[in-house]
């Protein structure tokens, strides 16, 4: 799972840096392997602990996180201004709340 946090981080700065120059079709991989990763990584697990403020976020954020997939997916289909922009504001505050359950996972489990 936190590979696939490290792969979100890299999709994020691919958009920030804007490099290489064909930095949209890397950041679609690195968005996608991302979030596979943490699927299959909550896959492994094979039960949730919710618990537990960090099994409560994460499922939360694997939630949001499937549907900002979709919701990246349809402003690229549908160009749309609204939805892209809403696209961008939530991936960045559930990138927040993924950090947030990382730490509280590296502090539960450690």
């Amino acid at each position: 799972m936190v590979t696939g946090v490290i792969h979100l981080t890299i999709a994020i700065i691919l958009v920030v840096v804007h490099k290489p120059k064909k930095w949209f079709p890397l950041h679609v991989i690195f968005a996608v392997t991302g979030i596979e990763l943490i699927i299959i990584g909550l896959l492994i697990l094979n039960a949730l602990i919710l618990d537990i403020p960090h099994g409560i976020l994460g499922l939360i954020v694997v939630t949001v996180l499937i549907g900002e997939l979709i919701g990246g997916y349809i402003a690229v289909k549908k160009k749309n201004r609204n939805i892209r922009k809403a696209h961008i504001w939530i991936s960045r505050i559930i990138y927040i709340f993924a950090l947030v359950a990382v730490i509280l996972g590296i502090i539960y489990f450690v």
